[in-house]
């Protein structure tokens, strides 16, 4: 009985972290996938040339997920460079709000006619 009472409490034991494993392995897939989508936003908005005004939001869906992006601009010392602060937050559908942010990233955005100067 003693045998089968420790072999229960290792067993409980080990599904536990195979739990916390498997919960902890999903959330590093999901916020690898959120910094590709923040990344791949960045990159639009250079290659667009893209100068943001006060905030702006919008939903996508990318990476197998529908994310919300929020980007918020805000002023720096150089009239020519603009702070960006950009949050990726993964959106239900189902329920048509955030569930939980996930990344954050911040960038210098600045005019092409900068860039060489």
């Amino acid at each position: 009985m003693v045998a089968l009472a420790i072999f229960a409490v290792a067993a409980i034991a080990l599904t536990k972290v195979a739990m916390q494993y498997t919960q902890s392995t999903s959330n590093a897939i999901l916020r690898t996938k959120a910094q590709f989508v923040a990344m791949n936003e960045v990159a639009m908005m250079e290659i667009n040339q893209e100068w943001l005004d006060g905030t702006q939001s919008k939903q996508i869906t990318s990476q197998g997920e529908t994310w919300q992006i929020d980007k918020k601009a805000q002023s720096t010392i150089s009239p020519k460079i603009q702070r960006i602060e950009l949050q990726v937050s993964l959106f239900n559908n189902e329920q048509g709000k955030v569930e939980a942010g996930v990344t954050n990233l911040v960038f210098f955005n600045y005019p092409a006619k900068a860039r060489t100067q």
